[in-house]
Parts: C-alpha cells; structure tokens; sequence
C-alpha cells in the first residue's frame, strides 16, 4: 500500500470527538497550540463553546459540533462541519468514552447497552465518517482504547468489553485499509490510569461516595502527545503509562496471579471516600460539567512524563524499551537486595551496576540520545554511578558478580511480591516524608508551574534543534536544556549531585521517585544528618524504585 501521507501537525486539521474534558480537552488544546486547527465534538454545548473561543483569543483555528457520537447522523455532521470549516480534515481522533462501575449482574442491561454505543458505535461511526474523506487525499485515523483491552478490570466489566472490542475494530479496519491501499494510518492509544474527570462522569452503581483510578497517574497531556504524534507519524500502537503496561503484561504471562491481585484490590483502588465534584456525576445519558483536564479527586500529583511513551514515539523506540527494561531489571534487583539481603548494597550490586552503567553509556553514545531526555538522564545517571562504582569497589566486583546473578533470576520470580512488601515497610517513613516537604512542594508549586512549562518548552526546542544540527550541538542543548530544567523544577541539582555521590540509596531517590518531592524532602532531611538522608531518603527511593520496576 502506498504509504501515508501525514502532514506536521502545524499544518493539519484534526478532528477530535469527546473533547470538552480529559485526555480530549488535553489534545485539543495542545493540537491548537502547536498551530494545529481543530474541529472539537462533545454534547456539551456550553463547554465547547468556550474551548473555542479560549483557542480564538489565543490566535488559534477552531470549530465547535455539538454531537452524540451513539449517533451516526450526529458524527456526520462533525465531518461536514469540518469540510465547510476548514475544507477538509487530516486527522481524526476518536476519544469520546462513557463509563458505569459496578458489578456485572448488578448493572442494567440498557446501562451497558449505552456504554457500547458510546464507546464502540461511537468509535465505528467515526472511523467509517473519517475514510470516506481520507481514503483518496490520505491522513490518520486515531481511536483511543485503553490498556484493559489487554486485560479486563473487575467492577468495570462492561467498559473493558467495549475497549477490547475498540482493539479488534482497530485492527480489522487496519488490515482492511491497508489491502484497499488507502494511504491512512490507523492508531490504536492504550492510555494506563489517566488522571482525568472520568471517575466523576462514571455512573456509580457500587454504592460508594465516590469513584477513582487506580494509581499511579498520568496527566492527560502524556496521552495527547501520543495522539499528536500518531497524527503526523505513522504508528500501530501507543501504550501510555508503565502501569497500565505492567497490569497488561501481567494478565498475559500470569493471568491467575492477576485475577488474584484484582479480587484483592479491585474495590478499595477504585473507590473513594471522596465525591469529587457533584455537578460532574453521571454523564451516560446527558452532558454534566465539563472543560476539565484533571479529576477534582484529592491525591498525589499526576505524572507530566511517560518513559514508556517517549520511548514508543522515538524512531528508535524497541531499543528504548530495551533500556527500559534494563532500568526496571536493575530497579527491582536493587529493591529486593535492599530489603530481603543484609550484606551492603555496594558489595551485592557493583558489578551489575557496573555492566549496566557501561552499556547504557555506550549505547547512548552511539545515538540513543535521540530517545528523548528520559533517556539521555537514565545514561548519564547510570554511567557516572558506574563509574563510581568501578573506581571505588573493583575489589569486590567478582564476588558481587555471582552473587548478583544468583539474585537476578529470583527477582524475576519475586518482583510481583516487591511492591506490597515495599509498600508496608516504607508507608510510614513515605507518610512522614511527605508532611515534611507538603507545605514546600505547594509553596514551590504554586511559584513555580509557569516557570516548569517554560522551561519544559524552551528545553524541547533547544532539544530538537541541536538534534538536527549534529551530536555535538545536541550535547550542549541537551546540557543547557537540563540546567534550565534543573533550575525549575528541583532548585537543588548541586546538593542532589552531592548527595548522588554517597552512595547508590540517594541516587536511586533522585532517579525513581522524582525531583519534585523527594529532592525538597531530602534537602530538609539533610540539615537533620546523614543518618536520616541514607536510611529515610534512601529507603523512600528504593521503595519508588522497586514501585516503578513493577509498573
């Protein structure tokens, strides 16, 4: 088939359905941003309304359809208002998604009913509408799905039907496309958890004040990255999240340990005590609040970045994941020393950390640094602390090395067990931490947001120029890029370079757990001596690390 033609973003024209909240509202906003125009569908009239003159006052393109994806008629207009718009259309994303928690005998068949006309007529209705324009002039289709395609999430029985129903339209229209040579790609986005306003739009048909996302979370605009990126690049498959990754692989490789952990879990990570916002509740038939990126749900911070995405949207995306992988090996190697070994860290991990340090540095040498700055950080971390591992405990690496090869086989085999063994040794030093740096992070927050977004965008486009100008310019950007990042988000890169240097615990802390919280807390911990910032900080960290490992 001839291969699709896909235009930068800031050349195209994207339709996105269910764009009044969430992952939608996220993608519109940043499609407008990046110069895109936009043709934004939801049945909130008020709420799209203002999205359209939000991306007007700031000097963007967009047109607003009120429309029930259920409906086919409905999603034909979207498309007529795009070519009368705008003359036509390059993308389109089909996100509107409905929601009912509660138990499969519990939950009425018209309520499932509806779900599947959203969320897979929907879809359907989308797709057919988008090839009839796109199968001469080319361009892509993007549906979003979810990760529980992959493995069906007990109390949301219904909703994991129609996401693997989503999966095998995908697919089947793909083929199809493909055998008919239209010149269109076809994306299928997995997002994980996603911190968005679904939980409060939800029907709650378990009894509970409230509903939530397991975590941890991701922010909305990791997925829209994905969408933009399917928009102009041809892909299969976007995963968003390392979570939502793990659980998939897990029900593939250990479906009955899984379907343990859900009869466990799958009721107290779902549901709160929380209400969130009442004038959000129970959008499956009519449109409630909308023009929300993120949950109004108390919780941990959402994460900004996806490891696992970054290195999915890289042209060099399998040996991305390969480092990935490597990183969540050493990660869960290392927790499971630190809490099931008494002999010292350094002795049990130099050489792995050696070997592992010299073959992310000399694949990041050769190139790798294009899979993004997660990529680059993880190399530069690893090779400085191999490299200190190397000058100051040669002497015991040959004992280490069998000793660690021993343990990497039974990491393996017990890294399902790390997270809740973790998590019950370090909830109390986390909980204490975390009231020691709150009222810093919500100073820093507060002051600092606007700096971090400038900053995160001035560092990406001195990344992608140096990119294009050669290794050595990317260096420097990539320096720069970093300093500036430092500077935003940690205000502390000197005391953690220090901090890194005495030893694997507080390096750990600064890689996994993030620069946000733990880097403040360790800063206050400092004052208080070294014995609190190796066994609380350190502990915090390898904790995280094992939890990342996992996810």
């Amino acid at each position: 088939m001839p291969a699709p033609r896909l235009k930068p973003v800031s050349e195209q024209v994207i339709v996105i359905t269910g764009a009044s909240s969430g992952i939608g509202l996220a993608t519109a906003r940043m499609a407008a941003e990046k110069g895109a125009a936009v043709v934004v569908a939801a049945r909130n009239e008020e709420a799209l309304n203002a999205l359209v003159a939000e991306i007007r006052g700031a000097g963007g393109r967009a047109e607003a359809v009120v429309a029930d994806v259920a409906d086919m008629a409905q999603v034909e207009r979207i498309g007529e208002a795009a070519v009368a718009a705008f003359g036509g259309f390059d993308s389109w994303c089909n996100n509107a998604g409905a929601g009912v928690y509660g138990e499969m005998e519990d939950i009425p068949l018209e309520d499932q009913r509806r779900l599947f006309d959203v969320n897979y007529w929907g879809q359907v209705h989308g797709t057919l509408v988008a090839i009839r324009h796109l199968k001469e002039k080319g361009g892509a289709i993007i549906n979003v799905g979810s990760v529980l395609s992959d493995r069906a999430m007990a109390l949301q029985g219904p909703y994991s039907a129609s996401k693997a129903a989503i999966k095998g339209m995908t697919d089947s229209f793909r083929v199809e496309f493909e055998a008919e040579g239209y010149p269109v790609s076809v994306t299928l986005i997995k997002p994980g958890p996603i911190d968005t306003p679904w939980p409060e739009h939800a029907r709650n048909l378990l009894g509970t004040p409230g509903l939530k996302n397991p975590r941890p979370l991701y922010h909305p605009r990791v997925v829209a990255r994905g969408i933009l990126h399917a928009c102009e690049t041809r892909t299969r498959e976007l995963t968003a999240g390392g979570a939502g990754w793990m659980i998939s692989m897990l029900g593939a490789h250990a479906p009955r340990l899984t379907d343990l952990f859900m009869e466990k879990t799958a009721f107290s990570s779902q549901t709160s005590e929380e209400t969130g916002r009442v004038e959000r509740r129970d959008n499956l038939y009519e449109a409630k609040e909308d023009l929300a990126e993120t949950s109004a749900m108390p919780g941990p911070a959402a994460r900004k970045t996806s490891f696992l995405m970054e290195a999915q949207m890289n042209p060099l995306g399998p040996a991305g994941l390969m480092i990935g992988a490597a990183a969540l090996l050493a990660g869960a190697a290392f927790g499971m020393y630190t809490l099931r070994r008494p002999k010292p860290v350094q002795e049990r991990l130099a050489d792995r950390a050696w070997r592992l340090g010299r073959s992310v540095a000399r694949d990041a040498g050769h190139g790798i640094g294009t899979l993004g700055h997660e990529a680059s950080r993880i190399a530069h971390r690893a090779l400085n602390y191999a490299e200190g591992v190397e000058r100051d405990l040669r002497p015991t690496a040959r004992r280490a090395r069998k000793g660690a090869e021993r343990f990497a086989d039974r990491a393996g085999r017990y890294a399902s067990s790390v997270y809740d063994d973790a998590r019950e040794r370090g909830g109390e030093l986390y909980e204490e931490a975390r009231d020691r740096g709150r009222s810093l992070r919500r100073d820093a927050r507060h002051r600092g947001e606007d700096a971090y977004e400038e900053t995160r965008d001035r560092g990406w486009n001195l990344f992608r120029r140096a990119r294009d100008e050669g290794r050595d310019a990317y260096d420097d950007a990539r320096d720069r890029g970093w300093s500036l990042f430092g500077r935003a988000r940690d205000r502390g890169e000197d005391l953690y370079d220090t901090a890194r240097k005495r030893g694997a615990d507080a390096y750990d802390d600064a890689r996994d757990r993030g620069w946000s919280l733990f880097g403040r807390a360790r800063e206050e911990a400092e004052t208080q001596g070294r014995h609190v910032a190796r066994r609380g900080e350190g502990l915090l960290d390898r904790i995280n690390a094992a939890l990342k490992a996992r996810l």
